[in-house]
This record gives structure tokens, C-alpha cells and sequence, in this order.
């Protein structure tokens, strides 16, 4: 495996703009390709001065659009094979369509890099499901979750880290490097025991902390530096204690921590200063909606510098922060955007404001 971090420990990704994707339609009329070239150009173009991220592609889903986060994660097992059922993913003995649908548009999105970031210097983005979250979403081939198996969910989060150090290769045989986006959105099911059957009717054994870390600390050592993605900044409590969430990110080994900004109440604020003065990278995720009006960074910059203020935060941190915005992965089955979220627009006024909040923070 190729290690694209160093004994010395993660180094935090340089704090930037970025979205967690660009949704782009996959309509009848465009070539084979075509949609992941739109989105790369989109990407590359407006945050040039960010952090572009592979392409991923929405597709008609009735009245919605769906966008396979799972099923780029699975794609990205390295000799696992899986294929799609009813209730989701599921690990199979041979490589099914759906299997080689999704290699199929990696390789495009690869392509659309490859072609829209040709001389770009900084790093890109790689948005995928956490090694958690994905073993959540899979289940073996008798319909049994895998988190309910010791030896499928180490098979599963081995293969996911080798596919991923593959994926990052790839990129840098293209001359770019990466910066892995987690979002491990299930941590507090799969340490409360909440985490349910595929019938609902039971949910899944907890899994103790100390092997959630260990499985994430290893999985992290062999990446480039990681952005974890947080539903929230609120403690675990799990069998009775309280483990705060900045122990919870450096238990993970994690460079760096994403959270959504209106998740923040005064106790998260403090939990992210604690980790800003760790070392650990701070990202803030803006709604999708933010960027309506190109007016609202200085309203968001504002909502941004009070409460950190409040804290004991000075002035000049604020240009430690990245800021992230656009629809969240997609993780449920089947697995949806809100209809409100047009791929059409290819996420470009959120771009905009994730660009421009981020000069703002650092102008200040």
C-alpha cells in the first residue's frame, strides 16, 4: 500500500474552500462521460483557489436525484466484490453490473480530473462514506448486516483503506495529490447499540469504543491527511460515561474535523477551539442553501467570528478555518437529494460562497 502520510503523524490539510460535491445530471442527452466533465470543469473553475473534488454524478430517481455514495465506497473495494439488492449493498463471491457500473464511473470521473486539472498545483478532494458508515450500509450475501460480524467488518474497512491508498494513487499519477473527506455520519449507533437489523424489528451489539478508534487510526495511517466529517460536535455517551468529541476526533487520528455550523451550540464551539489549538484542521459546513445571495458572506463571517470570539478565540485563528459547503453525501438507500437540490446548477452559487467566505476569514 502506497502511505501517503508520514510517521511523524497527520499533518492537517491546508485550510481552504470546497464542497462535498459537485451534482451534476446525468441526462439522456449527454455522452458517455460528458456529466463528470461538467462537473470537474465546474470544480476546477470556480475553486481554482480551493479544493476542487472528484466528480460525482446525480441521476434521476423519479421525481429526485440519487448520487451512489455507497456505491462509490463499495466500488472502491480492493477484492471484495458486491452488487445491489432491495434493501442496499450487499458482499458477493464474484463482480456483478452493478460492481462494474461503478468502476466504470470512477473511471470517467478519473478522465474529467485527469483533462480539468491539468496544472493545477493544490490538492483535490475525495468525498466517501467512513469506514464506519460504509460497514453500516452493507450487508453479506445471507442479508446479515456486516456490522454484526467481526470478520466481515475487518475485511470490509481493510479493503476500503487499500481501495481508497489506490484511489489516491491514481490521483497522483496524474500529478495531483488528495485530501480524503470522511463522512462518518453513524459513530453514535455503532457505539450505542442502536445501529438496526435489516428486518428493524432488533438493532446490532455495540461496538466498544477502543476497537472504533483502532479501526479507524489504522485505516487513517495509510491515507492522505483526513477531513472527518461530523453530524455534530455533542459527547458519545456510551455505557454511562461521557466522552467529549474532541476526545473522540483525536482518538481517530483524524488531520482534521468538518462540522455542520448550524449544529454548533456553546459547548460544541468550545470543543472545536480545543481541538484548533491541538493542531487538529477545523472545518465549517455551510447549508447547501447558504450561497443564494453573494451578500451573505459577511452575514456568515459574523455568525462565524461571534461565537468563536466568545470562546476565547482571537481574531487572526479565523483564518484557520476551511469552510465546506453543498448537499451532504447521499447515504440512505435509495439513496436520494432533496428534490430542492437541483444538480443542475452544479452546486455553483454554494462554490461561490464557500470561495468567498474563505478570503473573508482570511482577510480578517
Amino acid at each position: 500500500m502506497t502511505s501517503g502520510r508520514s510517521d511523524a503523524g497527520p499533518s492537517a490539510p491546508a485550510p481552504s474552500a470546497t464542497t462535498t460535491g459537485v451534482w451534476i445530471p446525468e441526462a439522456l442527452d449527454l455522452g458517455p462521460g460528458q456529466a463528470s466533465r461538467q462537473a470537474a470543469s465546474a470544480g476546477f473553475g470556480l475553486l481554482s483557489d480551493g479544493l476542487p473534488p472528484v466528480p460525482l454524478i446525480a441521476r434521476p430517481s423519479g421525481d429526485r436525484w440519487g448520487a451512489d455514495a455507497i456505491g462509490r465506497a463499495v466500488g472502491l473495494l480492493r477484492d471484495l466484490h458486491v452488487d445491489r439488492v432491495s434493501y442496499g449493498w450487499r458482499l458477493t463471491s464474484t463482480a456483478g453490473r452493478d460492481e462494474r457500473l461503478e468502476a466504470s464511473g470512477l473511471g470517467e470521473a478519473l478522465d474529467a480530473v485527469a483533462e480539468y486539472g491539468e496544472g493545477f498545483a493544490g490538492p483535490v478532494q475525495i468525498s466517501l462514506p467512513g469506514p464506519w458508515t460504509l460497514v453500516t450500509a452493507l450487508s453479506l450475501s445471507s442479508g446479515v448486516r456486516v456490522l454484526g460480524d467481526p470478520g466481515a467488518r475487518r475485511d470490509v474497512i481493510q479493503s476500503y483503506a487499500f481501495g481508497i491508498a489506490d484511489l489516491a494513487e491514481r490521483l497522483r499519477r496524474l500529478g495531483l495529490s488528495s485530501v480524503v473527506r470522511f463522512a462518518e455520519m453513524r459513530l453514535d449507533p455503532v457505539l450505542t447499540g442502536t445501529w438496526p437489523t435489516v428486518s428493524g424489528f432488533a438493532s446490532l451489539p455495540a461496538i466498544g469504543e477502543a476497537q472504533v478508534y483502532a479501526a479507524l487510526t489504522s485505516t487513517l495511517r495509510h491515507l492522505p491527511p483526513v477531513i472527518l466529517s461530523l453530524p455534530d460536535l455533542a459527547p458519545l455517551n456510551v455505557r454511562g460515561k461521557s466522552i467529549p468529541a474532541a476526545e473522540v476526533v483525536r482518538s481517530t487520528g483524524a488531520a482534521a474535523v468538518s462540522v455542520p455550523l448550524a449544529s454548533l451550540r456553546a459547548a460544541g464551539w468550545e470543543q472545536l477551539a480545543t481541538l484548533s489549538e491541538a493542531g487538529v484542521g477545523t472545518w465549517l459546513r455551510l447549508p447547501a442553501e447558504a450561497g443564494a445571495r453573494s451578500e451573505e458572506v459577511r452575514r456568515w463571517l459574523e455568525g462565524i467570528a461571534e461565537p468563536w470570539h466568545r470562546v476565547g478565540m482571537g481574531t487572526a485563528s479565523l483564518s484557520r478555518f476551511g469552510v465546506l459547503t453543498g448537499e451532504e453525501l447521499p447515504l440512505s438507500h435509495p439513496p436520494l437529494l432533496d428534490p430542492a437540490a437541483s444538480p443542475a446548477r452544479a452546486d455553483q452559487p454554494a462554490m461561490r460562497l464557500a470561495a468567498g467566505l474563505r478570503r473573508a476569514l482570511e482577510e480578517a
